[in-house]
């Protein structure tokens, strides 16, 4: 399931950064970093569209572990996704690149990002950061002979500033990254009933694939870890009107309006600064289209309308039997003809009558029977029925039926040959509610 997952700080010059780093420092402090990461707040916003690069913002500043501003220095941000594009001007450090390529990852996209600083008096207001004269160099990369489903990484290098370490101050850099939505896996039932739905998660201190872990391996006694101040995860709906949340994991995160943004929905975690576990803040939400979410009120409504039909439809095939059944619209009919009356069957004539005069007077028979020991012999089969109303009342052309006297008619014609030899003639009689 594809994550935003939380990058990792590490010191440039330990990476192998470029000589104007001023490495020396690094190397003073040897592999353990003697500053922390705090505070820091990570906000990604979702799009409409779950096909769209979204936008997360990572704000942050330097504390020093005994209180002294910590020395001006390169970082490194791994972040184990894709940047879809760069949002200042100018090429990627070749360092930087060098750096990756020696190491068994190939380049995917490279360029340059924005960093910007606010003051810290101006956190929580709409007014924007201040452009710092300086820019991030970031690679995109994926991890050589790995499978395509890996994916990709990115190494974003943050040069010193004067506000890096200045508690005055805090730092934004904003990654516009792909592919960090993916689908919730559903039925087609749910499919259809209640369209797609999005799983988003974002967290902080996890490497991502197995296929980052070398990078992450190298250098993981120079992870910066974060300071014990107040730290959060964000998430930011800003169509709250034509937004549903089905599921928010875990239980400690919160749901609230902005106060800032009309019509923007907030989702936020706030980071345990002491473990050093990966933190996850997954979020399952779908955007709609319209006043409401229609898609399930229609089909409901459609089921509805289909079961009223489908309850119609064997309703009026039980009133079509009853009133076929039970009463008779219209004066009396001429009765079909019948074929197997006495007076037709007795212009029958044993000995006499032939074949041809049993198919003239009766047509041809239900079912016909051979005998194999006498070829010449044969027997024929006529069945009729006859149904008869018993009316109990009359009012103008409407007549309601007490019952229905049926008579069924069998007649078995033995032949010799051509000729009759005998004919058979059974009635059975019986008195049912309905004609069938």
């Amino acid at each position: 399931m594809p994550r935003v997952w939380g990058g990792i700080a590490l010191a440039a010059a330990l990476l192998g950064g470029p000589a104007d780093a001023a490495a020396q420092v690094f190397i003073d402090a040897s592999s353990r970093p003697d500053f922390t990461i705090g505070p820091l707040f990570v906000a990604a916003t979702a799009p409409a569209d779950a096909g769209a690069p979204m936008g997360v913002s990572i704000t942050w500043n330097l504390v020093r572990r005994h209180g002294e501003r910590p020395t001006q220095r390169t970082l490194a941000l791994f972040w184990p996704a894709e940047i879809a594009g760069a949002t200042a001007a100018g090429p990627a450090d070749p360092a930087l690149v060098n750096h990756l390529e020696s190491r068994g990852f190939s380049t995917t996209s490279s360029g340059r990002l924005a960093l910007r600083a606010r003051s810290q008096s101006q956190l929580g207001l709409p007014t924007p950061a201040d452009d710092l004269p300086v820019s991030a160099s970031y690679v995109s990369f994926v991890r050589r002979d790995a499978p395509p489903q890996a994916g990709t990484g990115s190494l974003v290098w943050i040069p010193p500033t004067p506000q890096m370490g200045d508690q005055r101050w805090v730092l934004n850099l904003t990654l516009p990254l792909r592919g960090l939505i993916g689908p919730k896996p559903a039925t087609w039932l749910e499919e259809l009933f209640w369209g797609r739905r999005n799983t988003l998660a974002l967290s902080w201190g996890d490497v991502g694939s197995i296929a980052f872990y070398p990078l992450y391996h190298e250098h993981r006694d120079r992870i910066v870890h974060l300071a014990p101040e107040y730290s959060r995860l964000f998430v930011n709906f800003p169509d709250a009107d034509h937004l549903r949340i089905e599921q928010i994991e875990p239980a400690s995160a919160t749901r609230r309006g902005s106060r800032l943004r009309a019509g923007t929905e907030i989702v936020s975690l706030p980071l345990n600064t002491v473990d050093a576990a990966p933190q996850v803040l997954k979020v399952n939400y779908a955007y709609y289209r319209g006043v409401f979410s229609w898609r399930p009120v229609l089909i409901s409504i459609g089921l509805l309308i289909l079961g009223n039909l489908a309850g119609l439809w064997m309703i009026s095939g039980e009133v079509r039997r009853f009133v076929r059944s039970r009463l008779r619209v219209g004066r009396e009919h001429a009765e079909r003809e019948r074929t197997l009356t006495p007076e037709r069957l007795a212009e029958i004539k044993p000995g006499q009558s032939t074949y041809d005069d049993v198919a003239r007077l009766c047509g041809l028979p239900d079912e016909e029977h051979r005998r194999v020991a006498a070829t010449e012999r044969r027997t024929l089969v006529y069945r009729e029925t006859h149904r008869r109303p018993e009316r109990r009342l009359s009012v103008g052309w409407l007549t309601a039926v007490r019952h229905w006297d049926i008579e069924r008619y069998e007649v078995e014609i033995e032949l010799d040959g051509e000729r009759v030899e005998d004919v058979v003639f059974h009635v059975r009689r019986s008195r049912a509610s309905a004609p069938d």
